[in-house]
């Protein structure tokens, strides 16, 4: 059975805009319009809509500083287009073991970028208080409360340290809806993936994480993410070092415009895997 929260656990819970769902039904769209498993950007966003973007996870230097791909490929003498790949024009091979490029994360969208793709997201939904957030049910994180706390935190906390809320210690105050969700609540199933199903306004697409012991908070992206509307569908697959976003035309023209993303206009059957770079061998 799931346990239950104390009346300080719920009281915290309260203070959170993020929430686990069972409302399964609100991902079947998905199922139906995603084509064959590892069959290209479509197969990781669904079909059918009119613009796809793909955006570049950056890059980190010695300093932690974010670095663009495009600064990569200016440096190798490599190509930048649609289907660059990080490890094609990452060279010489033995930059990244001599620490002068750490290459992207894959599957997270870091979350100052996260917040700005939000703000675009924003202008091209009628329901961004109502959107559907899906996190994948395999992270060692989500289930190895002894190491890590699960936690959700409350909207516009990114890049603090993990907060304690009054009354409650973090594991008591954080970790209760989904110390609650992880055994019990029904998963999302897509092609060999399953997920955990939650519910929320756009803005909390950032307050999904884990604690390391210590108290130091570590942001993840939804690893999937949508409207009420279904104006636009955003994926970050846990193998792909780029954010994939399906929508309309003008969305699609705002994200490249914003000089803070990296972003490529892709087509819906373009490849996805480390081999579909076919300009930098």
């Amino acid at each position: 059975m799931p346990e239950q929260c104390t009346l300080a656990e719920e009281s915290a819970v309260d203070q959170f805009t993020l929430h686990a769902s069972s409302r399964l039904v609100e991902a079947r769209w998905l199922a139906s319009r995603l084509r064959p498993f590892g069959s290209g950007v479509a197969s990781v966003v669904p079909d059918g809509f009119p613009a796809y973007s793909r955006i570049l996870h950056p890059a980190r230097g010695m300093n932690d500083g974010q670095i663009r791909w495009e600064d990569v490929a200016v440096k190798s003498g490599s190509t930048m287009h649609r289907l660059v790949q990080f490890h094609a024009i990452n060279r010489p091979p033995g930059a990244v073991s001599e620490g002068a490029v750490v290459p992207p994360e894959r599957g997270n969208l870091p979350s100052n970028l996260l917040r700005v793709l939000c703000a675009v997201l924003a202008e091209h939904t009628s329901t961004p208080d109502s959107c559907w957030f899906c996190l994948w049910d395999g992270y060692g994180w989500l289930h190895d409360s002894g190491a890590s706390t699960v936690e959700f935190r409350p909207t516009g906390t990114l890049g603090e340290p993990a907060s304690t809320l009054s009354g409650a210690t973090d594991s008591a105050a954080l970790s209760p809806i989904l110390r609650a969700a992880v055994p019990s609540t029904p998963r999302v199933h897509l092609p060999y993936r399953d997920y955990l199903l939650f519910e929320g306004p756009l803005e909390a697409a950032t307050d999904i994480g884990w604690s390391m012991p210590g108290g130091g908070f570590v942001p993840q992206s939804p690893n999937l993410f949508w409207p009420d509307d279904h104006a636009w569908c955003v994926a970050s697959a846990i193998d792909l070092f780029c954010t994939l976003v399906a929508g309309s035309n003008s969305l699609a023209e705002n994200l490249i415009a914003d000089p803070r993303l990296e972003v490529w206009r892709v087509l819906a059957g373009d490849p996805v895997s480390a081999h579909s770079d076919d300009k930098n061998i």
